[in-house]
């Protein structure tokens, strides 16, 4: 497959195949998605994925290795896409909180 075959169309939703086959660094890029590294240490804690309009923050858990990195910003970024991953193994369930009390996530 060449790389022209794997460019989102603009004004489209990313496929799953995209998100996790395009360098990550031009898939980042394309989708306007920003990964930051979370100040949160956590064991438990891989990185969350906030949305404000057509904003996407991946923030990442500073104990990553480099593989660890790739995958959790490409798993973020199909999350804030809902892009259809299922089924997934239980390790990788999603938990969806809004950030403010009465603000629906």
């Amino acid at each position: 497959m060449t790389a022209t075959a794997l460019r989102k169309l603009d004004g489209q939703r990313p496929t799953l195949d995209y998100v996790f086959d395009t360098p990550l660094e031009e898939m980042l890029a394309e989708l306007h998605v920003e990964v930051l590294t979370s100040e949160i240490t956590d064991a438990e804690f891989f990185g969350c994925v906030v949305v404000r309009g057509a904003r996407i923050v991946v923030m990442l858990s500073p104990n990553l290795g480099e593989y660890e990195t790739d995958f959790f910003a490409r798993y973020l970024t199909a999350q804030a896409y809902k892009l259809d991953m299922a089924p997934l193994p239980t390790p990788f369930d999603v938990e969806i909180n809004p950030l403010i009390e009465g603000v629906p996530a």
